[in-house]
């Protein structure tokens, strides 16, 4: 814990003092920027490089300078080209339906008119409905409309649970098609 050192002070006069240590951090990053920029024109290659060039010769004249020849990139075949969900769909051209075989469903019979208790019961849980709407929408109530409310739909609820079929035709299992 005593005096600085030496190379301590030295480190802080290079750091402030010299103007050549800011020339040096330049060219290092230029040298940086060189290295980056080499780095990533030559991202698209391998690790596994060809044969090596040939020498060049100091001549650019010479008959012996090769031209080298830009190294072959094959395109790369991936699990996606080969998987049938990506494949190229093709589409198989469809068949003209003939007119004969047209399925025409027979036509609906008439919907039968509900008796009145289901009727009121709906009416009930529709009133119940719109005092909720109303209310949510801050427009204010007598508070018997609320408890009309409340009752309809509970009234209309079980009236409605009530009138359910209580068994099913047999070899019937719900399955409508």
């Amino acid at each position: 814990m005593g005096a600085p050192r030496e190379d301590d002070r030295a480190g802080d006069d290079r750091a402030g003092d010299d103007p050549a240590g800011d020339d040096r951090g330049r060219d290092d990053r230029e040298a940086i920027d060189r290295a980056f920029a080499e780095l990533v024109a030559h991202y698209h290659l391998t690790a596994d490089r060809p044969d090596p060039l040939p020498p060049r010769t100091a001549d650019p004249e010479s008959p012996l300078r090769v031209e080298p020849e830009p190294p072959r990139v094959e395109p790369i075949q991936s699990w996606a080209d080969r998987h049938p969900l990506f494949a190229g769909a093709e589409v198989p051209a469809k068949p003209e339906p003939e007119p004969d075989e047209r399925y025409v469903p027979e036509p609906q019979p008439p919907m039968a008119r509900p008796r009145l208790p289901i009727l009121l019961a709906w009416a009930g849980i529709a009133f119940a409905a719109v005092v909720v709407l109303l209310a949510a929408f801050g427009i204010r109530l007598p508070s018997w409309t609320g408890w009309l409310a409340v009752g309809g739909f509970m009234g209309g609820f079980g009236v409605l649970v009530f009138h359910l079929p209580r068994s099913r035709p047999p070899g019937d299992d719900g399955a409508v098609v």
